[in-house]
């Protein structure tokens, strides 16, 4: 087979023989993937096993990335770790760019999981323990890695021993100008064990994404589930960003405390809530303690200090707003009592559970979730946590000051001494709008509070603002409520990030309001048809009746034999039809959840690539929403019909 950009069109193994020479022979290929072709080879000089490393073909041929992939692998090489894959050499000709590295004998964690599926948990803390001491000593001598996954992870002999690889190929192949390639084919860093910085598409990251990433690593040894899946990248991505990952020992009981606290302290979605140091969870995993560390209740980040231009020269600036949104916009899982394991949702927390001087309650909808302080629960209006947070606070910054000033005035003391009480309380409220911002909201959407679900609506809705929708009710949408809700943040999000865009980008972007609306409309009508489905229009599944047909197919023939199979072939036929619809409208559900996931995850990246960098992606997610759209009213109105002949 042969390779692109080669003009004589010899195969890749071929031209690698060239370029190396005589130094080496190789002996076969071991694998491929998105970062290049690895083969096994012999070094002649030396006479020892290696493997060797090439650089995609298309990819090569790029000055700018050879000589990056070059710089890359020799600060990589100054690693001399008992857990790394030792670099030897890096070299290019033929087109190519290739380094040597260490042979290891054994198995990627990858392969070992596919082949075992699940590990035990002593199994799974020495593999992230070892781990993390490579990558402490690449931290050290700060080399991010940006890249962990189980395929990057190797397992040398019968013990097993880690050995990391790939180190500084992710940052090699990821541009200087913001840029990814994902343009030509290759996505920088695996979705599904990305951190949410990089998710976000930011650039400056630190060591603590590596521990994120190997959280996720973790995650799936101990479950051999990963702890965020989705349909699509975007949708995966989104989840990185958004969503909080379970709590192991929860719902597992057979894994250890410690290590269910290790493994969720590293998906915090706040890197500042993650491990410090990856030695600092190294000696964790030894000690099997995380000290006073429990999962925080939201995955807000807090707004990073402006960077000083004068001394960061043409050190991009980056955001990290993008990555952190309010973790109410999906269902969080139930918290957990200090030290005491108990049934995921069921069990209710220790009344000595507290964090920060917080403590954990029952909101509107029965959910375990952590108030800021002793005051008691506000009433969950569906909103996202951060803004009922601040709506709290304000409310009762409001009420203080205002009544020390009436006291002020009343008394008639020398001096404004309200003031003093007003910016004492007025700091942490400062604090919490940084948090505000930065998971792309505002004031508005503070003082915008929806009626409460028993309310006496006004006459007239003429007035009301776009953007203030009542949230939605479980009874409308049964088992599609927590979707719904799902929805309903993102379609609030997206509506608040348009907001914040300048005149002249929204103009670039005329479409993604009414796009997203629309979406949105749909999504409920499609929910509340698959709930009546499910609910009010009861039905045997086909493959029920089918057996029932080929039991009756067995008995002697008789006229009531045949009378009842005529009639089962009637309820097998109907049956068929609704289940097909149901199937065809939950798709078509799952698909418009997707694309106001996509649109939201396109805006987010407004910060930090502009919207000449999305508004290509943007154009096509309205393009493909008008024909959802249409595809659903189709949908729901062929549903309708079958409701009406089958009522």
């Amino acid at each position: 087979m042969t390779e692109p950009n080669d003009p004589h069109g010899r195969p890749l193994p071929q031209r690698l023989k060239e370029a190396l020479g005589e130094a080496y022979t190789i002996e076969g290929e071991i694998g491929r993937g998105g970062m290049g072709v690895v083969y096994r080879a012999r070094d002649e000089r030396l006479q020892r096993r290696v493997a060797i490393k090439v650089l995609p073909p298309e990819l090569a041929y790029q000055k700018d990335i050879r000589e990056r992939f070059t710089r890359e692998a020799q600060t990589a090489a100054r690693l001399s770790h008992p857990n790394i894959v030792p670099i030897h050499d890096v070299g290019n000709g033929a087109g190519l760019v290739y380094f040597v590295m260490g042979y290891v004998e054994g198995e990627s964690l990858g392969g070992r999981i596919k082949r075992r599926g699940k590990l035990p948990p002593d199994e799974a803390r020495r593999i992230m323990k070892e781990t993390a001491d490579a990558l402490s000593a690449a931290h050290s001598l700060s080399i991010i890695h940006r890249d962990i996954k189980p395929d990057n992870i190797l397992l040398e002999g019968t013990r097993g021993r880690v050995m990391v690889t790939d180190f500084g190929i992710a940052k090699a192949l990821s541009g200087t100008s913001g840029a990814t390639l994902t343009g030509v084919g290759v996505a920088i860093g695996t979705p599904q064990f990305m951190s949410p910085e990089q998710a976000a598409g930011e650039r400056e990251i630190d060591g603590r994404s590596d521990l994120y990433s190997l959280g996720v690593v973790t995650y799936l040894m101990l479950t051999g589930e990963l702890p965020f899946n989705a349909p699509t990248v975007a949708g995966i991505l989104m989840k990185q960003i958004t969503e909080p990952a379970p709590v192991l020992h929860l719902t597992r009981p057979d894994i250890p405390e410690d290590l269910s606290l290790a493994v969720a302290r590293c998906l915090e979605k706040d890197p500042e809530n993650r491990w410090p140091t990856a030695d600092g969870l190294r000696r964790g995993l030894e000690s099997r303690t995380v000290g006073s560390y429990r999962p925080t209740a939201t995955g807000v980040r807090a707004a990073p200090a402006p960077r000083n231009p004068d001394s960061t020269g043409t050190r991009p600036r980056t955001l990290a707003a993008d990555r952190a949104r309010a973790r109410g916009l999906a269902a969080p899982p139930a918290p957990r009592a200090p030290r005491a394991p108990m049934a995921p949702r069921l069990g209710a927390p220790s009344r000595s559970a507290s964090l920060a001087g917080g403590q954990w309650v029952r909101n509107d909808r029965g959910e375990w979730v952590r108030t800021d302080d002793e005051s008691p629960p506000m009433h969950d209006t569906g909103e996202p946590r951060i803004v009922q947070k601040v709506r709290d606070q304000f409310a009762r910054w409001a009420a203080v000051s205002g009544g020390c000033l009436l006291l002020n005035i009343a008394t008639g003391l020398d001096g404004p001494w309200f003031l003093f009480v007003a910016g004492g309380m007025g700091i942490p409220l400062l604090k919490s709008y940084a948090q505000l911002w930065q998971a792309g909201y505002s004031w508005r959407d503070v003082l915008n509070r929806p009626p409460a679900h028993d309310a006496i609506e006004a006459g007239t809705t003429k007035g009301k603002a776009r953007g203030a929708l009542t949230p939605p009710r479980e009874a409308e949408y049964g088992t599609y409520f927590e979707r719904i809700k799902q929805v309903h943040g993102d379609r609030g999000a997206v509506l608040s990030m348009m907001q914040r865009l300048s005149p002249t980008d929204r103009e670039l972007l005329p479409d993604i309001v009414q796009t997203t609306e629309d979406l949105y409309t749909r999504s409920l009508d499609l929910a509340k048809t698959l709930n009546d489905f499910e609910q009010g229009m009861g039905f045997e599944e086909p493959d029920k009746i089918k057996a029932r047909m080929t039991e009756l197919a067995d008995q002697p023939q008789s006229e009531e034999r045949d009378r009842k199979f005529r009639l089962l072939e009637q309820q097998f036929r109907s049956a068929f039809e609704l289940s097909s619809r149901r199937k065809a409208i939950a798709e078509r559900f799952e698909s418009t959840v997707l694309a106001i996931q996509n649109v939201r995850y396109d805006l987010m990246r407004v910060r930090t690539s502009g919207v000449g960098g999305v508004v290509g992606n943007l154009t096509q997610a309205t393009q493909a929403a008008r024909a959802l759209s249409r595809d659903v009213d189709h949908l729901i109105a062929a549903a309708s019909e079958i409701k009406e002949a089958t009522s």
